[in-house]
């Protein structure tokens, strides 16, 4: 007969890289779905909120404290813009951005046509806000 008394622990040497990337991974998933669903809640809020004709720095300030647990304000930023409906097309009223943020709205500068927002069956009087969050996983 063979000894076979290490046998055990050597096998167990080889695959426990593979459970731990594996155990890690599965951890980083879920953390990455949590921050997601954590960003979708915050987006929906925020235009709740200036739906209901709240100051757009009052909806920034609501982001900015309920990002905390997701650490926005270091991993990122928010940009809250009202689009109004007219006649001659769209056009980005008003805009406000977190302090401290850098970067600049996709949907363009206040003043300007907003870029990439479909204006289709949008009645000219309306008024449509738009929160934009950044953040860096």
């Amino acid at each position: 007969m063979r000894d076979t008394s290490g046998q055990a622990v050597a096998e167990f040497a080889m695959v426990l890289p593979l459970v731990l990337f594996l155990f890690l991974g599965m951890l980083e998933i879920g953390n990455a779905l949590a921050v997601s669903h954590s960003l979708s809640r915050l987006s929906r809020e925020a235009a709740n909120i200036a739906s209901r004709g709240t100051n757009l720095d009052t909806v920034l300030t609501v982001v900015d404290a309920s990002g905390s647990d997701i650490h926005l304000g270091e991993r990122g930023g928010s940009v809250v813009s009202r689009i109004e409906v007219s006649s001659g097309g769209l056009e980005i009223i008003d805009q406000v951005a977190s302090p401290g943020f850098l970067k600049q709205s996709r949907l363009g500068a206040r003043g300007t046509s907003p870029v990439s927002f479909a204006s289709y069956g949008l009645e000219a009087g309306n008024t449509h806000y738009v929160v934009e969050i950044f953040y860096r996983y």
